[in-house]
């Protein structure tokens, strides 16, 4: 397991057998004496490295589980040795880690009578997957449009839009409107054509008629796209929760530019039971509290 995790991180057997301390043929003998035990090719080899079968998928998302499984049980044992309670685990997409929830973890660690917290950041759907198995207590992020499953609650907390932001010296930040075509010939950094927020910003411009800028950089991290929006001349698109929550007001500019943004819910997803915990009521309280200080503080286009 070990082995699929670092060549799928690395990509290539050279760069995975320096992460795991062996040596290339003996890593190289090892996977293939596991596909002759397994009977199926888990990886295609290729001049760009080593890329994952089917098979090589299913069972790196085994190995995945179980380390996040053991991990968590190893951190539960050793709180169990010490009398102490378990940090509270909070799964947060991008999108909130640098925002909402992240001003309001500040304010949580604050209360001396809290506990530690752990954040683990990625994508909705394996943080849901996590939650799913009782990895972490409580995802934090843009919710999906079904249901959540029996036993889980589900609060939105904000109805997200976006924003189009520059660096403070850039030319544009001293416009006081702005229409999208004045903006096409500048440079730009989006999100992932992957993402959520990619798909939200392509539904907003298609029901408005107008063409998306082309990217120069495209981006999984909101917080390194606001980095190099503020240290360069590129324009970039925000989530208004990220935006209004303060967390970068010193170092992005919001271009007041004519658009309807289709709105995006962010909300929590959590079991019932895992709510009634007073640690996970407090940080919730404080998560409506904040939500509500950014819906207040939210320009409107």
């Amino acid at each position: 397991f070990r082995t699929l995790l670092a060549i799928k991180t690395a990509g290539t057997l050279s760069r995975a057998a320096v992460a795991l301390g062996v040596s290339q043929p003996a890593l190289s003998q090892h996977v293939r004496d596991m596909e002759s035990k397994l009977g199926v090719p888990m990886f295609v080899r290729g001049a760009g490295g080593m890329t994952p079968t089917a098979y090589g998928d299913a069972v790196w998302q085994l190995a995945a589980s179980l380390r996040a499984d053991i991990g968590v049980a190893a951190e539960a044992l050793w709180h169990a040795s010490r009398n102490d309670k378990p940090p509270l685990r909070i799964g947060s997409m991008s999108v909130t880690s640098g925002g909402i929830l992240a001003v309001a973890l500040g304010r949580y660690a604050s209360e001396a009578a809290n506990p530690a917290c752990v954040l683990v950041e990625g994508s909705r759907e394996v943080l849901l997957e996590h939650l799913h198995h009782r990895r972490i207590d409580m995802f934090v992020g843009r919710l999906a449009d079904d249901e959540p499953p029996s036993g889980m609650l589900r609060e939105t907390l904000f109805q997200d839009s976006c924003v189009v932001i520059s660096s403070l010296r850039h030319p544009l930040a001293r416009k006081s409107r702005l229409n999208m075509e004045a903006l096409y010939d500048h440079s730009w950094i989006v999100p992932a054509e992957d993402t959520s927020f990619y798909k939200q910003i392509a539904e907003s411009m298609r029901r408005a008629g107008v063409a998306q800028p082309e990217a120069r950089i495209a981006s999984y991290s909101m917080l390194a796209l606001a980095a190099v929006v503020s240290t360069s001349e590129l324009l970039g698109f925000l989530p208004m929760s990220l935006y209004a929550s303060g967390t970068l007001s010193n170092s992005v500019r919001r271009l007041e530019v004519d658009l309807a943004w289709t709105p995006s819910p962010l909300g929590i997803v959590m079991w019932r039971d895992a709510s009634l915990n007073p640690r996970a009521q407090r940080l919730l309280e404080i998560l409506r509290a904040v939500a509500g200080s950014a819906r207040a503080s939210a320009p409107h286009a």
